[in-house]
């Protein structure tokens, strides 16, 4: 949902190459497809890179998928460091998708000025407990940090907080949120976000000319500013506090540790149990 809103999406870079690295990567070239013009991938082994790869361009369920120039790197390369930053650096879009115990780059990757300059959507979906970690703690601290009501043209702009599939069990079980010390007010679920959007517009149609134009996005304190200067100069990007300019070109981290397919399954069984058991009410052609 959120990397669909994604303006720049030119350079995709993917920690791992299991499942999950694959369907991302399916359909980030399904969603975007040629608007992507580089996917490089960092693995530890060269060869299930390759595989993944290989299958990605080689299904059947799709047929045929845009192709971007792609390119392999393994810790095992004598560059390795070099080309980690540049590629970190250089991505529009990076997905997460190991169990690491430690950060997959250093912080300072994306914290000091240079790394600042490009917004980025960055989705870590690897790990699932509170000693698993993919993001360096500072990166998510200052994503969540307050912008103190300016924002420096040189740096991307930042959301106040990080997105989440589920508050309470990011608090639990994500080792990025927890080791980062965060709390319930500086995460806010996808849900919110779609709220948050709602609610600009109907203001919007409501005649309300001054809403949040202007402002910036506060999700962390869950509020949002209206212009010092009354409104005048608001355009549709800022009549939602930013939101959409943020979502596009900001800097956004979604961080989940749920699989949607686990609830598909669970209530696929659920459904057959009832059936076997002559429970519940069917509703025919739902």
């Amino acid at each position: 949902m959120l990397f669909k809103k994604r303006k720049d999406v030119h350079d995709v870079l993917i920690f791992g190459a299991g499942k999950q690295a694959y369907w991302h990567a399916r359909l980030a070239l399904l969603l975007k497809g040629d608007a992507i013009h580089h996917l490089n991938i960092i693995n530890r082994s060269f060869e299930s890179a390759r595989m993944m790869v290989q299958k990605l361009f080689k299904s059947e369920l799709t047929g045929d998928i845009h192709r971007p120039k792609v390119a392999i790197i393994t810790p095992g390369h004598t560059e390795y460091q070099r080309l980690l930053k540049a590629n970190v650096r250089g991505a529009s879009v990076i997905f997460c998708t190991t169990p690491s115990s430690e950060p997959l780059f250093p912080p300072g990757y994306l914290t000091h000025t240079e790394g600042r300059k490009k917004g980025r959507y960055i989705s870590a979906i690897g790990s699932y407990k509170p000693h698993m970690i993919e993001i360096h703690p500072e990166i998510i601290q200052q994503a969540v940090a307050p912008t103190h009501g300016h924002h420096h043209h040189k740096h991307a702009k930042q959301g106040g907080a990080i997105v989440v599939d589920s508050i309470e069990a990011c608090l639990k079980e994500a080792g990025e949120v927890i080791q980062a010390g965060l709390g319930g007010g500086q995460v806010v679920e996808l849900g919110e976000l779609i709220m948050l959007r709602r609610d600009a517009e109907v203001r919007r149609q409501g005649g309300d000319k001054d809403c949040d134009a202007g402002g910036g996005i506060e999700l962390g304190q869950r509020k949002r500013r209206k212009s010092q200067s009354g409104g005048k100069g608001g355009d549709a990007h800022e009549d939602d506090g930013g939101l959409r300019d943020w979502l596009e070109r900001g800097t956004v981290i979604y961080k989940s540790v749920g699989l949607g397919l686990m609830d598909v399954v669970v209530g696929g069984d659920l459904v057959r149990l009832a059936d076997e058991r002559g429970v519940g009410t069917r509703i025919e052609d739902f």
